[in-house]
């Protein structure tokens, strides 16, 4: 892995393909404190990886039962869905602070025990870092909400064997961009090196939180993965969610172009991003169709975005019927106060496709397929 990272560094510094040449500057500047950053968390959490094999061995005996991995197209309610399913106690999941600051069973141990101390002194820290999590994830609200011990994708532990498709932003190379057609454009060494890393990580998260209950997992970005997944979780379970590409497509190409601003400045080529992401969730769209029905043995659910919404109660059921699960009375009851409070909630997020030069047209074009399979109706100047 030093070698890729090694690689991914110097070519960071060449001009991106979308990025003109005369702000490579600005990016340089992030660069200078991205890395720094990157690097020194990848070597803390895999000094804690590396510890977890000596101090707790015997999470590499836990067993994987029947995962559930939520799916599907971004921006099609991954987030609500998941935190929904979340409220369930069968279930464990990752949080974000998990991901990022303590995927290690060492880690965890270590930083509950700060937090103990901590309320012993009457908690000053975690106040103060109360206050920094909103200023700097609240900027993100509008786009996705999330804090740090909400439930989060566990892709984000993926860092270190180059299995989080976010790195893209800061590091525009073609081996990142390749993990949008996992199954398709991967190796088979790269597959098993992604997915044997993630049991690890699994092993660990379930060993913490008790080997008994069942690993629930949201990702978006391992709806490419799906036959890969499978291999490695023959008993694994799928909920994928789906969406209008006239509200999807605009919505995430919105949303990564935040992020890629971050890093290249304000004067990107916006082409780049529509083109690249267009591509990427047409394949995401035809690999669902395509590959869940006709896996032999696969068990999945299917969810609208536009049912999702306003009924999460009900759709959720669906789900659960569809796997024969039985709701314990606190899940059922929690369910149904956050059907009252979606009843109330309205995203701040503007889609729009004159944003990203996005016609109807080439939403026709390309995802044709979905609007028919799905019975969506096609983008308004294309109506009949």
């Amino acid at each position: 892995m030093s070698r890729e990272f090694l690689v991914l560094f110097l070519r960071s510094w060449l001009p991106a393909p979308d990025q003109p040449v005369y702000q490579l500057w600005r990016r340089w500047l992030v660069l200078l404190l991205f890395w720094p950053l990157l690097l020194a968390l990848l070597l803390i959490n895999g000094s804690g990886l590396a510890l977890d094999r000596l101090f707790f061995p015997g999470y590499r005996h836990v067993r994987i039962r029947a995962p559930v991995f939520v799916i599907g197209i971004p921006r099609s309610g991954t987030t609500f869905l998941h935190r929904l399913l979340a409220l369930d106690r069968r279930f464990s999941t990752t949080a974000l602070w998990e991901l990022v600051f303590a995927p290690s069973i060492t880690q965890r141990y270590f930083w509950l025990g700060f937090a103990r101390l901590d309320r012993l002194a009457g908690a000053p820290l975690a106040r103060l870092l109360a206050s920094v999590e909103r200023r700097v994830l609240g900027k993100l609200d509008d786009i996705h909400g999330t804090g740090l011990a909400a439930p989060e994708e566990d892709y984000l532990a993926l860092a270190p064997v180059l299995g989080c498709f976010l790195l893209v932003l800061p590091l525009p190379d073609e081996r990142l961009w390749r993990l949008a057609r996992g199954d398709q454009a991967l190796s088979g060494r790269e597959k098993r090196r992604i997915l044997g890393f993630y049991r690890g990580i699994v092993q660990r998260h379930l060993w913490f939180h008790g080997p008994e209950r069942t690993l629930l997992s949201k990702n978006p970005s391992f709806t490419p993965l799906i036959e890969s997944l499978v291999a490695e979780f023959p008993d694994a379970r799928f909920v994928a969610c789906f969406r209008n590409p006239t509200r999807a497509v605009p919505s995430q190409i919105n949303a990564i172009l935040v992020g890629a601003r971050i890093f290249r400045g304000r004067d990107i080529d916006a082409d780049y991003w529509r083109d690249r992401l267009t591509d990427m969730l047409c394949f995401y769209y035809r690999h669902l169709f395509e590959t869940l029905p006709n896996l032999p043995g696969c068990v999945y659910a299917q969810v609208l975005l536009e049912e999702l919404a306003p009924r999460p109660y009900a759709a959720v059921m669906s789900v659960y019927q569809q796997f024969g699960w039985t709701p314990d009375e606190g899940f059922d009851s929690a369910l149904k106060k956050e059907e009252e409070r979606a009843r109330h909630y309205q995203s701040n997020h503007q889609y729009s496709l004159t944003g990203v030069a996005l016609p109807p047209q080439r939403l026709s074009r390309d995802f044709g397929f979905v609007y028919r399979h799905l019975g969506y109706p096609l983008p308004e100047s294309e109506q009949p």
